[in-house]
């Protein structure tokens, strides 16, 4: 069941959505994998929230001084005792938030910083080959799903 007003909570107050993309890059499997499927919900609600959630990631990757998806594509890369259910959640949300920006410009930005960040898997999960463009896997993921 999902409280509309807890939702606009949400949407009016960034702070807690920084915060829960900052436990998405935590070591803890299980607060992680909690943190993406509120941050699904968030940017499932309505097609806006993709922007703010896409503010919030780059507001808390600036602070730390990493580049943008960093705690994302920590999850993509994963190298010890990879958790297929993480990485289903880290597409899926990658491809929610691509799904719902409003102009093609936001998304190729999106598409260009994530491909920079694919050229440096050195394991790629499943269904990833190094070198290919991370839109590629976005599009079939779309097609396939």
């Amino acid at each position: 069941m999902l409280f509309v007003d807890g939702m606009n909570g949400l949407i009016a107050h960034k702070e807690i959505v920084q915060w829960l993309y900052t436990l998405a890059g935590t070591k803890f499997r299980l607060v992680v994998k909690t943190a993406l499927k509120l941050l699904l919900v968030f940017v499932e609600y309505t097609e806006s929230n993709a922007a703010l959630f896409i503010n919030a990631v780059n507001d808390v990757d600036a602070k730390r001084g990493t580049k943008a998806w960093g705690n994302i594509m920590e999850i993509l890369n994963e190298k010890d005792g990879v958790d297929t259910e993480l990485l289903v959640y880290a597409m899926t949300l990658i491809n929610k938030t691509l799904a719902s920006l409003p102009d093609q410009d936001s998304y190729y930005d999106m598409v260009d910083c994530l491909e920079d960040q694919v050229c440096m898997f050195s394991l790629c999960p499943r269904g990833f080959s190094p070198g290919t463009p991370v839109s590629s896997h976005i599009s079939k993921r779309c097609l396939a799903g």
